[in-house]
């Protein structure tokens, strides 16, 4: 691997604000789109992930992590639809439970990041 030199640094392009991309959901039958939030408040919502010991402490997280990036699910309209009792309930309505979906969403957004949830709490576990 090379050295990274200073005018390497001052070269390499900056992403500059909105990322997004499309991810393909089985249960929704197309692609929704996820958008990059800063990295602050992913880590709010993640910083209980390596520690959830039950299905259901991991899951709530990643709905939570789904609703923060998808905008599509913000909508007021679409949560009275569902009868959403709470914003992020919608998550889980749409998905129809599919927690495939709902990891593959999850990881998807991590990977904006660099992280997997699987390795995550594996990183944690190692001595």
């Amino acid at each position: 691997m090379a050295k990274i030199k200073l005018e390497d640094l001052l070269n390499r392009h900056l992403k500059d604000g909105f990322q997004s991309k499309d991810v393909s959901v089985d249960s929704l039958g197309g692609e929704i789109t996820i958008v990059k939030q800063p990295l602050t408040t992913i880590m709010r919502i993640i910083d209980g992930l390596d520690e959830s010991e039950s299905m259901s402490s991991k899951f709530d997280i990643f709905a939570q992590l789904i609703y923060q990036c998808v905008p599509l699910l913000h909508d007021k309209k679409l949560q009275e639809k569902y009868e959403c009792a709470e914003p992020q309930d919608i998550v889980m309505k749409v998905l129809d439970d599919n927690m495939n979906d709902l990891e593959k969403l999850a990881n998807n957004i991590l990977a904006f990041y660099g992280l997997d949830s699987e390795k995550m709490k594996d990183e944690v576990k190692k001595p």
